[in-house]
């Protein structure tokens, strides 16, 4: 019998804390992002931009030396 009190009172908490998460969310996404937020966003997508520049410069600094090697061959 202590179990299944152990049980029930778990579950009322579980059950609590999910509405305190969920009315959390509905609360934050209600205010919007804040502009720190929205900076660090735009910095990591610059960073993301400029990371993927580089990249596509690599690849084709590859292709051209894998085409030079086929094309002494």
């Amino acid at each position: 019998m202590g179990h299944l009190f152990g049980i029930i009172f778990a579950v009322i908490g579980l059950g609590i804390a999910l509405v305190g998460a969920v009315l959390f969310g509905f609360v934050k996404l209600l205010k919007g992002p804040k502009q720190e937020s929205a900076d660090e966003e735009t910095r990591i997508i610059q960073e993301m931009y400029n990371t993927m520049n580089r990249l596509e410069e690599r690849v084709e600094s590859l292709e051209t030396i894998l085409i030079e090697r086929e094309s002494k061959e």
